[in-house]
């Protein structure tokens, strides 16, 4: 749901917090995301549900917003330098998993609590706004749209999987020691794709 036009009104901003806050607050005492009910948030947000569906739309819609604004801020903290292949040490995923360590207390909840499909889609939006990004920073190939589509769909995959681990072992593992892991994962097959600019077929003769 596109509210950009009212996010400097106040009245809104407060009631989009207050629907927010009351969804992580059900969240962290256990409830599972589909035992929810529009009219359960509305009530403890105090609002109606005519301002919900105003404000968020649906539920699904919400956690949606709130996942897409979480790794739109992670990610618009990371430096082009930090961009350049080849990458040298885990820098990039040691801080990103420290500022998802740092907004656990929203992160937490909706990982363990609600659909990974809800992460999909605002996740594969950030992740690909990155890969133009290493593109631009690195002036290789654009990759084909339906190879764009499936590395997106992959490295979303992983990074929830990642995360739904994390955060079932209450964030015990330090940010240095996942990134250790996920670089190793995924650092080098990511960059021959990126650097090549996808698998392109073999050129007849």
């Amino acid at each position: 749901m596109d509210d950009s036009p009212h996010r400097l009104d106040p009245r809104i901003a407060r009631s989009e917090t207050a629907i927010r806050n009351a969804l992580l607050e059900q969240l962290r005492s256990g409830r599972n995301f589909n035992s929810l009910t529009v009219s359960e948030i509305a009530e403890h947000a105090n609002v109606t549900r005519k301002t919900f569906y105003a404000r968020v739309g649906s539920l699904d819609q919400l956690v949606e917003r709130m996942v897409l604004d979480l790794f739109k801020e992670i990610s618009s903290q990371i430096d082009d330098r930090m961009l350049i292949m080849p990458v040298v040490g885990n820098t990039l995923s040691i801080m990103v998993l420290g500022q998802c360590e740092e907004h656990k207390a929203v992160l937490a909840p909706l990982v363990r609590r609600c659909s990974a499909s809800l992460f999909m889609e605002p996740l594969s939006e950030v992740l690909a706004h990155m890969l133009a990004r290493v593109t631009e920073v690195n002036q290789t190939p654009k990759l084909e749209p339906v190879e764009q589509a499936y590395l997106v769909a992959a490295i979303a995959s992983i990074i929830h999987g990642v995360l739904w681990v994390w955060v079932k072992r209450g964030f015990c593992e330090t940010p240095d020691r996942i990134a250790n892991f996920v670089d190793t994962l995924l650092v080098e097959g990511l960059q021959k794709i990126m650097q090549a600019g996808g698998s392109k077929p073999a050129s007849s003769t």
